[in-house]
């Protein structure tokens, strides 16, 4: 069987013909060997036992005959009797000693001084009297011969076994296995390749052959995988062109949604400033009847001193008294009219300047204290209506480079929004105003107010667009929207409010003194 190439990461193993003849030959080996070993101590214990038995029967029938040598003392004729026992090749020494211990007769053989040897010693008796000791010593090495014919019968037998096994064994391994699994190899390749259209062919009603049916099944499976996921594909193709038709109508109806609603909301802030721009308007006509209505009465009066002096002047009779009295009155009445004519004249000029700076969004530098003051004069009218009272605190010499518009329009609807919502009805209240320098950047201005605050719901949703507790009295849910959005994007300021229920309300909002948003 061919080696299949490496994949990335698998490392090159030996062909399968290889393995199999391998591990047969090492198998075969090793049960020939196990065998062998067992037959060669079978051996070696069968030599044992034939040599003990051979030991003793030759030690019983030397010591009978060595008797009458030892009885007559006769050494020549123990000899004798040893040599003939030394007939015996396996017998290394015999030795023979008298009753006193003194050696008698002895022969050695020096062949198997280095082997193995059992040694048996039997007594010389003669008629119930010790004569002597025999001691006969016989060496192991004779089944080295036995072993060394087994060995080279056993490794003949076990060559033929191996060579004969692996023939058998491979050309069946060959038929049964190798081949098959060839073609499953194949089959595998093909279908990692994707080659799902080649069929792969039932081998037998084997192992291999139910895997061959798996892999078959596995390639039908696939390919009727594939051919929907190409089924879907297609559908998801043609849903996505759909799809970006859609998203494209959706995105275009969205931007004109987006659009109106970008209008609908420019129109809503243009709506709130001309609403807080006629608050001011109401509050400048109440504040100018004053003084208006002033200059009209001494108007009326002077004009009235007059008709009387003309009639005297006309009757040729005019009186010192007369025309004291019209001078007088006249003196006194121009006098108040001045008065009440630059009071009108400085409420103009500052309801000019708050109305131009509200209407244009015009960047300059101005005095926070002063344009404070007087968007509050212009609000004291609505204020007093709603029984508050305002009170302005103001550091000196607060110079701004900003827009006044957009500040004015912040305090506008704070004032308002804290008369409309703090406060119940016709209840008086302090609403405080603070403006005041943070540090050599940043200036603050703080609206306070002791009414009746708010909950963390209301006051986490404060800046939502059209969230009001007041609707359909007089709120629109926008004012502090736009408070945030001027506050944020014109002064690039910042806005926290704080409150609690029954504990007032405090907005604070810091911006820096000179505007980093420059206006066209």
């Amino acid at each position: 069987m061919n080696p299949r190439p490496s994949d990335h990461g698998i490392k090159s193993a030996l062909p399968l013909r290889a393995v199999i003849a391998i591990t047969v030959a090492v198998g075969i080996a090793l049960a020939s060997a196990l065998v062998y070993l067992e037959e060669a101590t079978r051996i070696e214990q069968e030599h044992t036992v034939n040599l003990q038995v051979e030991l003793k029967r030759l030690t019983t029938l030397t010591s009978l005959a060595l008797r009458e040598s030892l009885w007559q003392f006769v050494p020549q004729q123990a000899d004798s009797i040893i040599e003939a026992a030394f007939v015996n090749p396996d017998i290394t020494s015999i030795k023979v000693v008298e009753g006193a211990g003194s050696p008698f007769a002895s022969k050695t053989r020096n062949d198997f001084q280095d082997e193995k040897s059992l040694t048996l010693k039997q007594d010389i008796v003669r008629d119930g009297v010790k004569l002597g000791q025999l001691t006969i010593s016989m060496t192991t090495a004779g089944y080295r011969q036995k072993l060394k014919a087994v060995t080279i019968r056993y490794g003949r037998a076990g060559l033929l076994i191996i060579v004969g096994s692996l023939l058998f064994i491979l050309i069946v391994m060959h038929r049964r296995f190798v081949c098959p699994m060839d073609q499953l190899v194949e089959a595998s390749q093909n279908l990692a390749q994707g080659k799902l259209e080649i069929p792969i062919q039932a081998i037998r009603n084997d192992e291999l052959g139910i895997l061959a049916q798996s892999l078959e099944e596995t390639r039908k499976s696939l390919l009727d995988l594939f051919s929907k996921v190409e089924q879907r594909n297609a559908e998801l193709k043609d849903m996505n062109e759909h799809l970006e038709q859609r998203v494209e109508e959706r995105t275009r109806s969205l931007e004109e949604t987006l659009q109106t609603l970008n209008r609908a909301q420019q129109d809503m802030i243009q709506t709130e400033k001309l609403a807080s721009l006629g608050r001011v308007v109401a509050g400048v006509a109440h504040e100018l009847n004053t003084p208006i209505g002033n200059a009209l009465l001494v108007a009326s009066t002077i004009n009235g001193d007059l008709k009387e002096l003309r009639t005297e002047v006309d009757s040729g009779n005019i009186r010192r008294s007369t025309l004291s009295k019209v001078l007088n009155h006249s003196q006194l009445g121009f006098d108040i009219f001045f008065s009440n004519l630059e009071r009108a004249a400085r409420i103009v000029g500052d309801f000019k300047q708050v109305a131009v700076d509200q209407t244009s969004e015009q960047r300059r530098q101005f005095n926070l204290g002063n344009v404070s003051s007087e968007i509050l004069t212009m609000l004291n009218p609505a204020i007093r209506k709603t029984g508050c009272t305002v009170h302005l605190q103001a550091e000196p010499d607060l110079l701004c480079d900003s827009f006044p518009g957009p500040y004015g329009q912040v305090l506008n609807n704070l004032i308002m929004n804290a008369a409309l919502h703090a406060f119940a009805d016709d209840s008086a209240g302090l609403i405080l105003v603070k403006v005041r320098r943070l540090n050599a950047e940043d200036v603050q201005l703080i609206v306070s107010d002791d009414g009746a605050g708010m909950d963390e719901d209301v006051r986490k949703q404060i800046f939502d667009p059209f969230f009001t507790t007041k609707m359909g009295n007089g709120g629109t849910g926008l004012g502090m929207n736009i408070v945030y959005g001027i506050v944020v994007r014109i002064l690039g300021g910042t806005i926290t409010v704080s409150s609690e229920l029954n504990k007032g309300t405090e907005i604070l909002i810091t911006f820096p003194s000179v505007s980093p948003v420059m206006k066209a």
